[in-house]
């Protein structure tokens, strides 16, 4: 009766490297009043985004509020026998939750209730597993696929081995960097260091302090000298050259090929560091009882960025492997998921 009078409203919560992204969808009569999708600076909830939240819900007695755990300590295992088990193998206390009677989430308890606390200004009405994403992006292909799936958002890798719908293998990585990720990062900075050394070394007119036996070399000292009033600044006709506010032209170019090579950088980092995650899964899979000496041939990859040619490479190139990557927009993911989520309530 209720939803004939008002509306129901579903509000999701993502965050992300440089604040969150908020998306709201009024509903009535299963039909769609608005959609807004709004995004928020900051690490922690922001007032601007509890006030923006309730403004949102106010209007109707019928909402969910739904996020994202992006914490390290979660996963899935087969089979649904310990569902209601507070205890973890390493003695963590965590929920669960079984799915389709065949597989489990988990997640640490410890998480779950910081993750409360986090949202308590709006509240939280439904938490959601990267394992999640993995099921609804991929539906499709789990009802008759042998494959490896993954879910890549900035700071987050989780991979899960399904035959079928039945889950053979899950593991979520953690979002520290590996060593790996650190040695490339390195390596690309020390050949970005050595080009530019050539460049300067090339650059003709330079003074290296090395070359000067005693100050009374340079004749530029004199020059100095008549600089000693400050009031004889005000006469040169380029001082706003001076001014670390106005960078020159090619401080403002070096400035721009800097920030480049450093976002090469970091992509080429990330997906080599996804490929190694995919290449350690699948090791450590083959080396289980579980294999049965079957071998992995599809990889399919939900990635919240795009652009994933490089690890798509590397799997084909390296690994042999047939690869699929489908773009996901994680936060319209997180609302499909909670209206999934009400419609079983």
């Amino acid at each position: 009766m209720l939803e004939r009078l008002f509306q129901k409203i579903f509000v999701s919560i993502v965050p992300v490297i440089d604040g969150h992204e908020v998306l709201s969808v009024a509903l009535k009569n299963k039909k769609v009043l608005y959609k807004e999708k709004r995004h928020f600076e900051g690490s922690e909830p922001s007032s601007a985004m509890n006030r923006y939240i309730q403004e949102v819900i106010d209007p109707s007695p019928i909402y969910y509020i739904s996020t994202l755990n992006t914490q390290s300590h979660q996963g899935a295992h087969q089979g649904c026998a310990n569902k209601g088990k507070t205890q973890h193998n390493d003695d963590t206390k965590v929920s669960e939750v079984c799915r389709n009677k065949k597989w489990t989430l988990y997640a640490s308890l410890d998480d779950l209730h910081a993750l409360t606390y986090e949202y308590h200004t709006v509240g939280l009405d439904f938490i959601f597993s990267p394992f999640s994403i993995i099921e609804y992006s991929f539906a499709d292909k789990m009802k008759d696929t042998f494959a490896l799936y993954a879910f890549s958002m900035p700071g987050l890798f989780t991979v899960a081995i399904f035959q079928g719908d039945t889950l053979e293998y899950a593991h979520h990585y953690s979002n520290k960097k590996s060593p790996a990720q650190d040695d490339i990062a390195e390596a690309s900075a020390m050949d970005f260091a050595s080009h530019m050394d050539e460049e300067e070394n090339e650059s003709e007119g330079l003074i290296h302090l090395d070359d000067i036996e005693g100050l009374e070399d340079l004749d530029i000292i004199d020059d100095l000298d008549s600089l000693s009033d400050i009031d004889d600044l005000n006469e040169l006709e380029e001082v706003h050259e001076f001014s670390e506010d106005m960078p020159t032209s090619e401080e403002k170019k070096l400035g721009r090929e800097h920030l480049l090579i450093k976002e090469d950088i970091d992509s080429s980092a990330e997906d080599y560091q996804r490929f190694s995650y995919i290449q350690k899964t699948l090791n450590q899979f083959y080396g289980m009882d579980e294999c049965r000496n079957r071998f992995i041939e599809t990889v399919c990859i939900a990635d919240s960025k795009g652009g994933s040619e490089e690890l798509k490479r590397y799997l084909e190139e390296e690994l042999f492997l047939n690869v699929l990557v489908r773009k996901v927009d994680v936060i319209e993911t997180i609302n499909a998921l909670a209206m999934l989520e009400e419609e079983g309530l």
